[in-house]
């Protein structure tokens, strides 16, 4: 049970970050670092075209998503902090 208590807790805030569309930074944590990666993932604004976005945020929480993310690369924008 004491294993298992950290790996739900650092599991729920990757799935977190990955509902975000911030899949590097999650991933990341996932494997190592402590899961700060994964934690900084959780906390950040989501992309603007994540599920998270599309649920959760308002237009005016939608312009900012979009203002920090302007590129076309998901990738580079998934990997960015």
């Amino acid at each position: 049970m004491v294993v298992l208590l950290p790996l739900i807790v650092v599991a729920c805030i990757v799935l977190t970050g990955c509902l975000k569309g911030r899949y590097a930074m999650s991933i990341v944590g996932l494997f190592g670092l402590l899961g700060i990666p994964a934690i900084l993932a959780a906390v950040r604004l989501a992309r603007e075209d994540s599920w998270w976005a599309t649920h959760f945020y308002d237009r005016h929480k939608l312009r900012r998503a979009a203002h920090r993310y302007p590129g076309d690369s998901r990738l580079g924008d998934a990997l960015t902090l």
